[in-house]
């Protein structure tokens, strides 16, 4: 049986554009599938964040030179609560941090950014606490990807196609069978 784990991917968007289509490209080459919010961005956004991230089995995050869109009160930015909410649900975390030179190759100053304080306090939290690995271009998120995905994989239950569980076809007749007769038990009762 193939077990698959379901990555969530969380980076700020338009300026990690590539670098999140490399993550995308290593999780499905590894076999397994991956999340984020480009699945789902016309949905609301709090209960599916939670809805995904919970469903998820890893989290990854990549952290570029921007703190991300903020709530609307401004307390912190998107990015930054589903780094946290992975957090609180336990879920085993690893983050890309881009590093300077390749900052520098955006188009944008991330020095200027009006969020600058929040992105730095952000970037230490994640240094602090979870494994970082600094990479300069998306060959490197691919390659750590596919070498780290492994190793989630004998530890987490993941997932499994119903083709492959054995006797699956069996125990779906069981299953129809037994709502049938409880169907029939509660109609005899009435």
């Amino acid at each position: 049986m193939r077990k698959k784990l379901q990555v969530y991917i969380s980076s700020t968007f338009n300026d990690l554009v590539e670098e999140r289509h490399a993550a995308v490209q290593a999780v499905l080459h590894a076999g397994h599938i991956p999340a984020g919010i480009e699945q789902f961005a016309k949905e609301s956004p709090l209960s599916t964040l939670k809805r995904w991230i919970s469903e998820s089995d890893v989290y990854i995050l990549i952290l570029g030179g921007l703190y991300g869109l903020m709530f609307p009160d401004e307390s912190q930015s998107y990015t930054h609560w589903e780094y946290d909410y992975a957090g609180e649900l336990g879920k085993p975390r690893f983050a890309f941090v881009l590093t300077d030179e390749a900052l520098r190759q955006k188009p944008y100053d991330f020095t200027q950014n009006e969020s600058y304080e929040k992105y730095q306090a952000f970037k230490q939290s994640v240094f602090e606490n979870i494994p970082v690995f600094h990479v300069e271009d998306e060959r490197h998120i691919h390659r750590v990807i596919r070498g780290e995905l492994p190793q989630y994989a004998e530890k987490l239950p993941g997932w499994f196609s119903g083709k492959d569980i054995p006797d699956v076809q069996r125990l779906q007749k069981e299953n129809a069978e037994l709502r049938a007769a409880l169907e029939r038990l509660q109609r005899g009762r009435k």
